[in-house]
């Protein structure tokens, strides 16, 4: 490189004074030739802008793969796979992958359905269990209300015909879901003597004396009945009778019948 001697510091140009280097009792400067700063100058232009087409670039890409380049590497993995099975013939345009997604629908439905049979089926069981025990609550309780009805001391149907009894009840009474016996013929009540609630056992049971007699109480006899001719249960008391449980009250009232018989 070419050097520009100058006598004094002060002669230098002042552009050029602090690349000035003190020699042989003046000072020097090292010259570049024009071509070679338009060269470099070219060269940083060339640069810069190569710069900024990658920065560009790397902008575009990364609005379409993200900033994960290990993410972008899988799916570009991923799409090569697929581009792949197309060239080997494993997966052919759309067709293929409608029927693809066909069978997965298919085969989704198919789960579903068969988890909507088994919900039903448990839907089927459980509503036959409670049917179950809606039947024996309905049984239970005509059976309690019949029972007290035929034991109480003014019924006058023979205990022991307790079960043909409650065969009629079954078919006569219905119970609500409060639990009260409603008097039925087919879809209609049937109203007591009142007109206005539907037919007490008690008065039922004195209907049901009237269509079959025989199921009445005898008369008096030895040992069903005591000197005042009122009903006696095992030695008991009516007051005492009537203080037990409706099975102990109709093993006794059976035992006496048969006595009494």
């Amino acid at each position: 490189m070419p050097d520009i001697k100058f006598p004094t510091k002060d002669a230098i140009p002042e552009g050029l004074r602090e690349f000035a280097k003190e020699a042989d009792g003046g000072f020097t400067v090292a010259v570049v030739p024009k071509s070679k700063l338009d060269e470099f100058r070219d060269n940083n232009l060339t640069i810069a802008r190569e710069r900024d087409e990658l920065k560009n670039k790397v902008i575009a890409y990364a609005e379409m793969v993200g900033d994960d380049p290990v993410k972008a590497r899988e799916t570009v993995a991923t799409l090569k796979a697929i581009d792949q099975q197309v060239k080997d013939g494993k997966l052919k345009g759309s067709e293929a992958i409608e029927a693809e997604v066909n069978r997965r629908v298919a085969e989704t439905k198919s789960n579903f359905e068969s988890q909507l049979a088994q919900a039903g089926a448990r839907l089927t069981e459980a509503t036959a269990k409670a049917g179950d025990f809606e039947n024996k609550f309905k049984r239970s309780t005509v059976d309690r209300e019949i029972t007290n009805a035929v034991l109480h001391p003014e019924s006058g149907i023979n205990p022991a015909a307790l079960p043909d009894v409650l065969t009629r009840a079954y078919g006569f009474y219905t119970v609500q879901e409060d639990g009260r016996l409603v008097a039925k013929q087919g879809d209609n009540v049937v109203y007591g003597a009142d007109g206005v609630t539907p037919m007490p056992p008690k008065e039922w049971l004195s209907k049901v004396l009237e269509q079959a007699p025989y199921l009445g109480k005898q008369s008096a006899g030895g040992g069903a009945s005591g000197a005042s001719g009122k009903t006696s249960y095992g030695g008991l008391s009516q007051t005492d009778f009537d203080k037990l449980p409706a099975v102990d009250r109709l093993a006794l009232a059976r035992t006496a019948a048969g006595k009494a018989a």
